[in-house]
């Protein structure tokens, strides 16, 4: 396993942060993009984007779906007549 990359960002006047460029890049954000911290009981901090959260939960529930709704017959067979 090989061990995590690490950088350092000072915290700035009114909690500023500015994240090094190789570190936006590493997670794949730019301006605008929300981050999210997770802080755990041993008071250590994991960032990850909103983006990231969104896949993780992808069919997180998917499970759950016991029948086919006539909505759904409905709308997959609107979609197969548009392919047409």
């Amino acid at each position: 396993m090989t061990s995590p990359e690490q950088f350092s960002v000072s915290v700035k006047e009114h909690g500023r942060v500015n994240l090094p460029k190789e570190l936006r890049q590493a997670l794949g954000v730019s301006a605008g993009q929300t981050l999210i911290f997770r802080l755990h009981p041993d008071g250590s901090a994991e960032v990850v984007t909103a983006q990231a959260i969104a896949r993780r939960g992808r069919g997180l529930f998917a499970y759950l779906k016991q029948v086919e709704s006539e909505t759904d017959a409905l709308i997959e067979e609107r979609r197969r007549e548009a392919e047409e």
